[in-house]
């Protein structure tokens, strides 16, 4: 007898949890427990939970390369049945969802396969997403009730005006006649600052890394991309083997390549690199590593990558919490540390994107503006002089328009606290998730949102391809991706006036403030936990205590810092949080009758259950 439980899991190293995330959601409203894995779990661990809650109904995962996805799949129903763990006479239900590329090569595959599996259809619209959902849980008497629960959530109020303008963006496709960014001077291409400073418009960056057998695929993209003069920085979509493997080729072989460039060794990077000296010389920086990371910076370097760039290491992530490094939370934040102070020395410009890891968890609102705090605490702590803030709009996609704006102001608010002496420059991006599988459409929610992202006056813009909720974007994408940006910029401008009177809305002035409130007392109870904590005068005194290694591993075993969404239970908060009123995510006491809690609530709950 199957129990009313989902086990979900994604397959291989896909790191992308939100879609299982919002699948256990709708399970919670029918009263289906979930037990949903980390990232990277293997086949064993896997096996393990289904043979441990015997459930009626399993999820898998697989958002990267389409081919592997496949593979990945086949594997592991060949498994499930040759282990003899589920039989075809079994009531079980085995959902898998994927890009739609990955969905159309599997139905042709699919009846070959020893179990059934639905295969989980790309809808363009979230509330079919919801419905398919829906009708895998087999729920009939609540389905009304629920979907009514789901549209609250995906369908936040927002400001009209930047619907009609992102019509404007890409009408008629003009957008594609948009010129190609001028050459920066000497000075410029090796110092990212100058870059910024020269710039017209915010810069813009993207990830780029092709998953092939060797380096050759994106050594070509990147001459593509520099000689179409579309970005001023590329990311190195480094591959997850290149995160923990550079420097020992030999550690590769015989293992597969689940997404992103595989560069080996330093004449990879170098090949990389040389790739970029054309066209506008876009900068190029790599991926943090998980293992090595001040060794690593200055194999960069050596190669050229970092010049007239900037580097992204997390504060609190890659290692156990999110199974995407080996480290234990508190030595990893040791080397993270190491390589801020490394990057401070050398004059790069540091970014900590950890607001957007947490936005991945379903972390409430004040947990994001903490992030802000706490990394410009720990930048500061480093003696990083330029610091760079990555704001990611439609994250989660149920982020309304006046949430993200007032969520983001008070960041940047907090940030400005801390940080005082240092120069902040804002990037914005889009969510990927909040784009949809019609093309078109991207096209337009890319369009609007970033509108929405030049209301935070970014010095910086990430490039998102509107093609993402299919693929990793390739040349050809990025390059109409980065015309379509920059005429969303120009749009933009020319409406400003109009689109500043929409931002005196009291919805957003009244969240922040009520944002940095809850934040400033959520530090301080992180500030206590350092063994010499004092009260003081102002918030940048409170830098020594909220940038200790220590203290910020404490505040995360301890669960001060936490989110409903991470998948190792030794972190993961037991508390609820939930999309409400304009898309603002709150902390609530329940999911279907929700009352917002305060942080002090919520610390005084675990406190008395310590």
């Amino acid at each position: 007898m199957r129990n009313n439980c989902f086990v979900a899991s994604t397959l291989a190293n896909d790191p992308h949890t939100e879609g299982l995330h919002n699948a256990s959601k709708i399970a919670y409203y029918a009263n289906i427990s979930s037990v949903l894995l980390k990232p990277s779990s293997d086949m064993n661990l896997l096996c393990e939970q289904i043979k441990k809650h015997v459930p009626r109904y399993i999820g898998l995962s697989y958002r990267l390369t389409p081919e592997i996805g496949c593979r990945e799949l086949e594997r592991a129903i060949n498994y499930f049945y040759s282990e003899g763990l589920i039989k075809k006479t079994d009531d079980v239900k085995i959902c898998f969802a994927g890009l739609p590329a990955t969905i159309r090569m599997l139905k042709d595959r699919i009846n070959a396969f020893p179990l059934k599996v639905y295969l989980c259809e790309p809808y363009p619209d979230v509330l079919d997403r919801a419905k398919e959902t829906i009708d895998f849980f087999d729920i009939q008497s609540d389905r009304e009730r629920i979907l009514e629960l789901v549209r609250e959530e995906v369908c936040p109020k927002g400001i009209t005006l930047f619907d009609q303008l992102a019509d404007e963006v890409i009408a008629d496709d003009d957008y594609k006649n948009e010129l190609p960014l001028p050459i920066p001077s000497e000075k410029a291409i090796r110092s990212y600052t100058c870059r910024i400073e020269e710039s017209g418009i915010p810069v813009l960056r993207s990830h780029f890394g092709i998953p092939a057998n060797d380096i050759g695929p994106t050594v070509e993209g990147i001459k593509e991309l520099a000689e179409a003069r579309v970005v001023d920085e590329i990311s190195l979509g480094s591959s997850d083997l290149s995160q923990r493997y550079f420097g020992h080729p030999e550690l590769f072989e015989g293992k597969k390549n689940d997404g992103g460039v595989p560069y080996r060794t330093e004449e990879d990077l170098y090949k990389l690199f040389q790739a970029s000296r054309r066209g506008n010389y876009p900068a190029v920086k790599p991926y943090c590593h998980v293992v090595d990371i001040v060794p690593f910076i200055h194999t960069c370097i050596k190669a050229g990558l970092l010049l007239g760039a900037h580097q992204a290491i997390p504060l609190f992530w890659f290692n156990e919490l999110d199974g995407r490094g080996p480290m234990t939370v508190r030595n990893s934040l040791r080397e993270h540390f190491a390589g801020v102070r490394e990057l401070a020395k050398l004059g790069i410009p540091v970014e900590m994107n950890d607001p957007n890891q947490w936005s991945s968890r379903w972390a409430h609102d004040t947990i994001i503006t903490t992030s802000y705090a706490l990394i410009s605490a720990v930048m500061a702590s480093c003696g990083v002089r330029d610091m760079v803030f990555q704001m990611q709009m439609n994250k989660p996609k149920e982020t309304g328009d006046f949430a993200d704006l007032a969520k983001m102001e008070a960041g940047a608010h907090l940030a400005s606290l801390l940080a005082p002496d240092a120069h902040r420059y804002v990037e914005t991006r889009t969510g990927i998730e909040s784009l949809s599988p019609d093309m078109e459409k991207a096209k337009w929610q890319l369009g609007r949102s970033t509108i929405l992202q030049m209301c935070m006056s970014p010095q910086i813009i990430h490039i998102v391809s509107y093609c993402e909720a299919n693929y990793a974007a390739r040349p050809a994408d990025i390059i109409d991706s980065s015309k379509l940006i920059r005429r969303a910029i120009r749009v933009f401008r020319a409406n400003e006036p109009d689109i500043r009177k929409e931002l005196e809305n009291p919805i957003i002035s009244e969240r922040k403030e009520y944002l940095v409130k809850e934040t400033v007392y959520l530090l301080e109870q992180i500030a206590r936990l350092h063994p010499r904590f004092s009260p003081v005068s102002c918030m940048s005194e409170w830098v020594p205590y909220l940038a200790d290694p220590d203290v910020l591993a404490d505040a995360i075993e301890k669960h001060i810092i936490s989110a409903p969404g991470i998948v190792n239970a030794k972190y993961k908060g037991d508390f609820v949080t939930r999309p409400m009123k304009y898309g603002m995510i709150n902390l609530v006491n329940d999911y279907e009758n929700p009352v917002v809690l305060t942080e002090k609530e919520r610390i005084m709950h675990l406190l008395k259950h310590e």
